[in-house]
């Protein structure tokens, strides 16, 4: 083959493979939308932005205290949100709508309403092993709830638990119940199981249902309903 025929057939096949390769330069994505459009939606977001952002609705409060996925830092803000030291009727409502889920076979409004009291990280007989994460105690029951978000229960741990709490009950007169909280059910006889949803609902039940009345105590048990759903 002649240097001009090689020239020749060379054109011809580079020419063939431009027609299939790739230019280089990205083609523009076609536009569905109208552009105007799309600029009068962000125009008519400033105003409830600009009213989020004063209100401090623009970012949850329990992600900026870096509780993450901690077990020992959401139980102990769980605990404080209940206490009617903090928000009073507010935090007894949550705590009641919690525990109607967990045991609903009582009446959780009237008992609380005679006075309660919420422990964190509890020996209840003195064993350091067997240390619930939360403790209810109301006149006569104690509740020993134990946490779970990512990891799971230790050999024998409820059954070990619910032996520390039912004695500490006997020997306080007291009515024992044990409840897990955790993305999985309890295998063990006498223990209640509920779910991070159970607590979702119950926080916004308890803050109500409209936004803008809010209170501050309710907006932080809602914004803590909105920060364990994932769990």
């Amino acid at each position: 083959m002649t240097d001009g025929l090689q020239a020749n057939a060379l054109e011809t096949a580079f020419l063939a493979l431009r027609a299939v390769l790739p230019t280089g330069q990205p083609r523009a994505p076609k536009q569905f939308y109208a552009l105007d459009d799309l600029q009068a939606a962000f125009q008519s977001l400033k105003g409830p932005l600009a009213t989020a952002k004063a209100r401090g609705g623009l970012i949850n409060p329990w992600a900026l205290a870096g509780l993450g996925h901690d077990e020992v830092r959401n139980a102990s803000a769980l605990a404080g949100l209940w206490m009617t030291e903090f928000g009073g009727e507010t935090s007894r409502m949550f705590l009641a709508h919690y525990l109607r889920a967990a045991l609903p076979t009582t009446d959780w409004f009237e008992t609380l309403g005679a006075g309660y009291r919420v422990s964190t990280e509890v020996c209840p007989m003195g064993d350091a092993a067997d240390r619930v994460d939360l403790i209810i105690e109301t006149s006569v029951h104690l509740i020993g709830i134990e946490v779970k978000i990512r990891a799971g229960l230790g050999r024998d741990q409820l059954d070990r638990y619910k032996a520390s709490v039912f004695r500490r009950a006997e020997l306080q007169k007291r009515s024992a119940r044990i409840v897990l909280l955790a993305p999985f059910s309890a295998d063990v006889s006498d223990v209640s199981s509920t779910g991070w949803p159970d607590v979702v609902r119950a926080a916004r039940t308890a803050a109500g249902a409209s936004v803008a009345g809010r209170s501050f105590v309710q907006q932080m048990i809602a914004a803590f309903g909105e920060h364990v759903e994932p769990f």
